[in-house]
């Protein structure tokens, strides 16, 4: 694939002079749009014209905020995000939110203050208003993931979070289970609340509620999974199955059945969701809901571009679905 720097090596110039060139950003002489022109006809050079259409007053920087970008869940977020970007010649900043709104508002504050283009947006609290008015202000575009659109976004990309969750249930319900428990995240989590409502309809469609089985809350960690199994365990309550609120509860789970000796799958089957890179390399290999986590990063900067060239987004609020992977934590109940 031909790039800008084979152009400007092609043409004796530098890379920032062909990028003013293809963007008709800036002063080239006559004489080097001559060779450019000639270096693009030899190498048959094709600009993007979605980059080539980004004109001056701006930074090429897009900003992202996320939950945790030391999650590994948003680490790949942010991946999918990064690549987008480089591929239309932006740069990324990225910083933590940590779904608290005064930590979230100081995130998209440093963000504007670094005049970002646009920004990307993955917030659990509502937008203080004060915020909201200086995003305004700066006339910035706005993609959010996992919510509907704030007042200050123009379009928003998530995953079905609920109908991930009624998969994962219905799946161990359709093997026999009935002793489930639920290890969920907080429910001030947008996420961890559309994964109840998606556990409720599966057990509905067979008779049972929520109250039927065993609901915990707590952080999306590992050791969150790990404290609550041990408690469970120390309980008289009998449980063939745990439908965990993600990868890292689920891995706590399996660590501490195996600190009990209890088998995965054949004495408790556990199931995970989002399908985060430890998934497949757990033993057993843990079945999981997988989100498109980088997709979801790559269809936001491809709205966000749209906005900035100021070209009509088709879908303002895209939702992606989950995919049930089947591994090997999963088992039929034994009569």
């Amino acid at each position: 694939m031909v790039t800008i720097k084979d152009v400007s090596t092609r043409a004796g110039v530098s890379k920032s002079t062909v990028s003013r060139f293809i963007a008709d950003n800036g002063y080239v002489s006559d004489e080097k749009r001559k060779a450019i022109e000639t270096a693009i006809n030899e190498l048959n050079y094709r600009p993007n014209k979605m980059a080539r259409g980004l004109r001056s007053n701006r930074s090429d920087i897009i900003g992202l905020v996320v939950v945790d970008v030391a999650s590994p869940f948003y680490a790949q977020l942010a991946g999918g995000v990064q690549s987008a970007c480089r591929e239309a010649g932006k740069s990324l900043l990225v910083t933590s939110g940590y779904a608290e709104q005064e930590s979230e508002s100081r995130a998209i504050i440093e963000l504007v203050d670094r005049s970002c283009d646009g920004l990307i947006l993955y917030l659990e609290n509502p937008m203080d208003d004060a915020v909201a008015e200086l995003v305004q202000k700066a006339k910035l575009p706005v993609v959010v993931i996992g919510s509907d659109p704030y007042v200050v976004a123009q379009a928003s990309v998530s995953v079905d979070n609920k109908a991930g969750a009624y998969q994962s249930m219905k799946m161990l319900l359709d093997k026999g289970h009935r002793e489930i428990v639920h290890f969920n995240g907080p429910l001030d989590f947008r996420d961890a609340r559309d994964r109840l409502d998606g556990v409720a309809l599966a057990l509905g469609e067979v008779g049972l509620q929520l109250s039927d089985i065993i609901v915990r809350h707590g952080a999306f960690s590992d050791q969150f999974g790990y404290d609550a199994t041990m408690d469970l365990l120390q309980s008289t309550r009998k449980f063939t199955a745990i439908v965990a609120g993600d990868d890292d509860i689920a891995a706590g789970c399996m660590l501490a059945l195996k600190h009990n000796n209890i088998n995965v799958p054949n004495e408790v089957s556990i199931i995970g969701f989002d399908d985060n890179f430890h998934a497949r390399h757990l033993t057993p290999s843990l079945t999981t809901n997988r989100q498109p986590i980088v997709k979801m990063g790559q269809v936001a900067v491809e709205m966000l571009l749209q906005l900035l060239l100021k070209m009509p987004v088709a879908d303002q609020n895209v939702v992606l679905k989950t995919e049930l992977i089947e591994r090997e934590s999963v088992a039929r109940i034994s009569s």
